[in-house]
């Protein structure tokens, strides 16, 4: 009786934290559509602060980033934005119609695209499995069902995919012009990379490691995103990415457009295209 109670309590809880939500107001979620204030829990932690060397109102946008989440889905603003510029791109290059990632493979024509999710998506994965053509691989994965893909060096076949998902990936690889290079090689052209990586605008992009012989080589203090208590080097941060990183995109060889929040200078997703 007592699981009961408290499963009902929660519920309850949640149905309040969505009706106060939409009462409040704000902006639509790309993901599932929803209108309401963002709910907020804390996301970054002091040592990570300290680490990217992060002023007071870095880091709160970069908390705001991670921490803001849409009260009915739960994804964070910077995986709606993420949601929503993929809605957008598939709308563009496809003339579906969809308004939100949730309904969008429900259409004929955005079933017949060819999606590569490197790396989950973290909420979004679902909606993307959604797609009969997406390949979902899992950097280092042993289970059979998902394969491993290194973004160095991509398994797939020249111009393969009409779109590209990526997620607070491109921090972690260790080669990033390599990785570029990789994506832009397996999309179609017209086909676009949808993506998003932290970036502290205002200064210059930073390594924090790198990769010498098969071994990791910490240029700065180790850095991790991912559970603070338990650092993994599956979530070593290699790269710092700051106001030149949209130049490296372009000199891979992308045509490069920026999705910004008006408020929020840290909630930025990338649309680089490959050539036509």
């Amino acid at each position: 009786m007592s699981g009961l109670w408290h499963r009902l309590r929660r519920a309850a809880r949640r149905a309040a934290e969505i009706r106060d939500s939409r009462a409040r107001g704000g902006p639509r979620c790309g993901t599932c559509g929803f209108v309401g204030r963002p709910l907020h829990r804390a996301a970054l932690w002091p040592e990570l602060i300290a680490q990217w060397q992060l002023d007071e109102a870095w880091a709160r946008w970069m908390d705001e980033r991670e921490g803001s989440r849409c009260a009915w889905c739960g994804s964070s603003l910077r995986s709606s934005g993420l949601a929503g510029a993929i809605v957008a791109e598939v709308h563009a290059r496809h003339g579906t119609r969809a308004t939100r990632l949730k309904t969008l493979f429900r259409e004929p024509r955005a079933r017949r695209l060819a999606i590569a999710e490197i790396n989950s998506a973290g909420n979004l994965h679902r909606y993307l499995a959604a797609c009969p053509g997406l390949r979902y691989s899992e950097y280092g994965s042993r289970h059979p069902a998902v394969p491993s893909e290194d973004l160095c060096a991509l398994s797939y076949a020249d111009a393969s995919f009409d779109l590209v998902v990526t997620s607070d990936t491109l921090e972690h690889v260790p080669d990033v012009d390599a990785a570029l290079r990789e994506i832009l090689r397996v999309l179609k052209p017209g086909a676009a990379h949808v993506f998003t990586t932290p970036v502290v605008w205002d200064r210059p992009s930073r390594q924090r490691a790198r990769l010498e012989h098969g071994r990791i080589v910490h240029l700065l203090p180790p850095s991790h995103h991912g559970d603070p208590h338990r650092p993994s080097d599956d979530f070593i941060v290699f790269h710092e990415f700051g106001a030149d990183f949209p130049e490296r995109c372009r000199a891979a060889g992308f045509e490069l457009a920026l999705r910004r929040d008006a408020r929020n200078p840290a909630l930025v997703t990338f649309v680089a295209r490959r050539p036509a």
